[in-house]
């Protein structure tokens, strides 16, 4: 028996099992008579197949169609992971951006049992923060976790936008409920009632429910309320930081811009 299953005419005599004699098979190669390959179904066999010819020509086709079946799965991959990306929302000048430093390598390694827990990077404008949170979003993604990635100022210009559609809830609840939220310059938002408020909220139901958010910010953790409340939503603006203090681990990328320095 092969390992198709297929069984050889040799096979189903010695099995005694019944059969109609086979059409004779020729290479189309080399006109070598080739073996008929049977499926037992109820005991009787019904031949489906030939066994291949070891001749040159038929090797060659062989590897000429498997090739062809592995342009076809990177094809088909390549279209699945794009899907992925651009579902995640995670911006295309990212796609192969790259995880380079031990934190996030950690992180990454430890992401399935880690209870939720997130990070929080910050640094200087053109640090790398983006990129580190792209790249992660970029793995996660490509593992079949549902990620979302958006701006903060992105994510709010996209729920006000349902107001007139009533569709507000669902779409707190795309960057409430997924598996990973990248959060990217949180910071540079309006810091109106409404904008602190919905951010809370997101980020309140993601620490209840213990799902994992990498935030980024020009804005150190000690600095980060009083950015948020700079017009006033002090006791909201503190109830975030708090919220992002108890669940991330803060990793600093440094102040220098990384795009001009090349």
């Amino acid at each position: 028996m092969d390992r198709a299953g297929l069984i050889t005419l040799e096979q189903a005599r010695a099995a005694g099992l019944s059969f109609d004699e086979p059409e004779p098979r020729a290479c189309p190669h080399c006109g070598a008579a080739l073996d008929p390959l049977g499926a037992a179904l109820a005991g009787r066999v019904a031949w489906v197949s030939a066994a291949p010819c070891p001749c040159e020509g038929a090797a060659r086709e062989r590897e000429a169609e498997a090739r062809r079946r592995a342009a076809l799965a990177a094809k088909e991959e390549a279209v699945r992971r794009e899907k992925a990306l651009s579902r995640a929302g995670i911006p295309r000048r990212y796609w192969a951006a790259e995880a380079d430093r031990p934190e996030f390598a950690e992180y990454i390694a430890s992401f399935a049992g880690n209870g939720g827990a997130g990070l929080y990077i910050h640094g200087g404008v053109g640090a790398g923060k983006t990129h580190a949170a792209s790249a992660m979003a970029r793995l996660f993604a490509e593992a079949g976790y549902d990620v979302a990635f958006t701006t903060a100022k992105g994510m709010l210009e996209r729920v006000k936008a349902t107001f007139d559609e009533g569709g507000t809830e669902a779409a707190v609840a795309r960057y409430a409920k997924c598996d990973v939220l990248v959060l990217d310059d949180l910071g540079k938002e309006d810091a109106t009632e409404w904008s602190v408020g919905t951010v809370f909220s997101v980020l309140d139901a993601r620490y209840e429910d213990m799902r994992p958010t990498i935030v980024t910010s020009n804005y150190a953790p000690s600095a980060l309320a009083d950015r948020l409340a700079r017009r006033g939503e002090r006791v909201t603006a503190e109830a975030i930081a708090s919220r992002i203090s108890q669940t991330c681990r803060t990793v600093y990328l440094g102040g220098r811009d990384r795009r001009r320095l090349g």
